[in-house]
């Protein structure tokens, strides 16, 4: 229990400091025509919740972990193609890697702010902002890796505080429109019933999974089969954070083409979201499944799936039925993202209950996370017996 206080004493303390940063404005910069514009026309507000950034105000941690959401995205990716035998490179190499492309992807998106939404007056001041903008953000990575050694819940704290904080006083407005109403009351309820539903609904497709059967070779014709399961929604929660990150840069850089260009258009952005969603959503399940590595694991454990032979089969009939098992779980995901980011077109005033359903999403899976590091800080001695059964 002292070890939980001291945890939870230094995510609080972190969350303050994040906070505080949060409503630092930037010196030197001032919010241009071009800034509302892109707020305005654009959901990229929406997005930046998503990753532990706020860019609706010109504030010292604007930027947030969306660096090293980036960054993430691109070292997994080298190392699933196997580019560059960053496949070979050791946990400690991958670490400095990815620090150095946080870093990189910080000056991009600074630059990307301050040049492409004109927010400075001069060439001094656009390099003062743009080095106090990196700064802030790399601050902020380095606040989640402490959160990570000596906190509860890492970087998803950060992002989780961001979206409830970002996200509550857009929600209090839309609740207050709807309550001015014919029938207000009724409405609201209406919304809280169904936002209830949307929690249940998301909690139970968060757990649920496909059984694939195992049989070892050494158990008797009488034990139960083994059970390997594919979970549904296993690439959510990074399609969420790394997705909106992404998407990011190019709505930053909208003005360069001019306001009458398709890409500034808000529908083709939530088409192209959707689109990047759902192939996102495939990435990082095959990340977090990876049908080759789990059909070596199975050789080497002398397991196998029934009527399936070992190897180079186990390993394409898993594929087939994670492609086939995860097709729900990406078209939710990209439906739902494409309707939260569409709120201002399709729901106006109301705009804030549209990124409900999407924050409950995020919440569901990060709180997964953090209640299982929760029960092992509560219940230290269950979970050492536990580990040690499993080692043996």
């Amino acid at each position: 229990m002292k070890n939980l206080l001291k945890k939870l004493g230094t995510t609080l303390f972190i969350l303050l400091i994040y906070m505080l940063g949060s409503s630092i404005p930037i010196p030197l910069a001032q919010t241009s025509q071009e800034f509302r514009q892109v707020l305005m026309d654009s959901p990229i507000g929406i997005m930046s919740f998503m990753s532990g950034g706020n860019l609706q105000h010109l504030s010292l941690f604007m930027i947030g972990l969306t660096p090293l959401m980036i960054a993430m995205m691109f070292v997994q990716l080298l190392t699933m193609m196997r580019l560059f035998y960053f496949d070979t490179l050791s946990t400690q190499q991958m670490m400095k890697i990815q620090q150095w492309c946080s870093l990189l992807f910080a000056v991009i998106q600074s630059l990307a702010i301050t040049l492409g939404m004109h927010i400075t007056t001069n060439s001094f001041k656009s390099i003062m902002v743009i080095l106090m903008l990196t700064a802030g953000s790399m601050f902020v990575i380095w606040l989640g890796n402490m959160n990570m050694s000596f906190g509860i819940g890492g970087t998803i704290t950060l992002i989780m505080f961001n979206i409830i904080s970002g996200s509550t006083p857009n929600l209090i407005r839309a609740i207050k429109s709807l309550g001015q109403q014919p029938g207000g009351i009724l409405w609201i309820g209406g919304t809280i019933l169904t936002s209830f539903l949307i929690l249940i609904f998301w909690i139970a497709f968060n757990r649920a999974y496909y059984p694939i059967k195992m049989i070892n070779t050494m158990m008797s014709s009488k034990d139960k089969p083994l059970i390997l399961p594919i979970g549904l929604n296993n690439g959510a929660m990074m399609t969420y954070m790394i997705g909106m990150s992404i998407l990011m840069l190019p709505t930053l850089l909208v003005n360069r083409f001019g306001t009458r260009s398709f890409l500034v258009n808000p529908y083709f952005n939530v088409i192209v979201s959707g689109l990047l969603a759902f192939i996102l959503f495939y990435f990082f399940t095959f990340v977090q499944f990876d049908p080759k590595q789990q059909a070596k694991t199975m050789l080497r454990s002398n397991n196998y799936i029934l009527g399936i032979r070992p190897g180079e089969p186990t390993r394409k009939y898993l594929r087939q039925k994670l492609i086939m098992v995860s097709f729900p779980g990406a078209l939710l995901n990209a439906i739902q993202l494409s309707f939260g980011l569409l709120g201002n077109q399709v729901l106006g005033g109301f705009a804030g209950l549209a990124i409900v359903p999407m924050n409950i999403i995020m919440i569901v899976m990060f709180m997964q996370g953090i209640k299982d590091q929760l029960l092992m800080l509560i219940f230290p001695l269950k979970y050492e017996q536990l580990l040690k059964e499993e080692s043996l």
